[in-house]
């Protein structure tokens, strides 16, 4: 008896496809984007430490702050303010990059992340007008709108006038006046005039303006008792004055920058240009 014919064999299931190198793959990827976040993380923290002078995790609003800064570089540097506005309302300025037109302000940064309100101009109608007048005076040279009405435009350079240093958070208080610095244009810089420090004086606020606007147009201190940018006194009336001289406090330095000496009125019209002269 024939033995029946055993069946044909069926299909060999297909082994299950090796996943070792895909999971590597995945795994690999993986440690790549966490040691990428980790990197940008630690980029940020950088990059607050240099804003505000601390140690502490960015905020959403610094994300928002870097992304405009790196969107200027790309854009090339920001137009030269070219109005001055003195501001004497009373209102809140708060803590980030300066931004004449948000009301943020990098000096308030360093006092931490606290908004402040500031008292705003607390002397006489009269002694307003002449310190608006004195200030635009100072900057009459130069190729500037110094002004006491709000700006239409984001390119201004905010002075907040009036109050004292500790309404900041600033502990010296014959601290007459602040501004950012570092040596170059700072665009849309918010600068301080303690009004109340110097008992709402015209002529003594006024110089404080000059010298602090100045900084914020890259100017150093110079060591020139006739010169606005200089701590030296008692020197009469000053302004920004046509001569070489080395930067300084109390004693002579080198200006910021390395340069030896520091012609305040010549830097300033480099940066600002001459005054158009008046159509007939």
């Amino acid at each position: 008896m024939t033995a029946p014919r055993p069946a044909p064999p069926g299909p060999r299931p297909h082994a299950a496809p090796r996943r070792s190198w895909p999971r590597r793959i995945a795994t690999i990827a993986t440690v790549g984007v966490v040691a990428v976040a980790v990197g940008v993380a630690v980029a940020l923290v950088i990059v607050k430490r240099m804003r505000t002078g601390e140690w502490r995790a960015p905020t959403m609003d610094d994300l928002v702050e870097i992304k405009r800064d790196v969107a200027q570089r790309l854009d090339g540097p920001p137009p030269v303010p070219r109005v001055i506005f003195l501001d004497p309302r009373p209102r809140t300025l708060t803590a980030g990059t300066d931004d004449a037109a948000a009301g943020s302000s990098s000096v308030i940064a360093h006092q931490g992340d606290a908004p402040r309100d500031l008292p705003g101009w607390k002397g006489s109608a009269k002694q307003w007008r002449d310190l608006v007048t004195c200030v635009q005076a100072q900057f009459a040279a130069f190729d500037v709108e110094v002004t006491d009405q709000p700006p239409t435009t984001r390119e201004h350079v905010l002075v907040a006038v009036g109050g004292r240093p500790k309404d900041i958070g600033v502990k010296d208080t014959q601290v007459a006046g602040l501004a950012p610095f570092n040596g170059e244009v700072i665009p849309r810089a918010v600068v301080f005039a303690f009004a109340a420090t110097q008992r709402h004086q015209p002529r003594g606020v006024c110089e404080t303006i000059a010298m602090e606007v100045a900084h914020a147009y890259g100017l150093d201190h110079e060591h020139l008792c006739s010169d606005v940018m200089s701590y030296l006194k008692p020197c009469g009336k000053r302004g920004f004055v046509d001569k070489d001289a080395p930067c300084g406090e109390k004693k002579p330095r080198t200006c910021a920058g390395g340069a030896a000496t520091q012609n305040s009125f010549r830097r300033l019209r480099a940066v600002l240009g001459p005054r158009p002269a008046a159509t007939p």
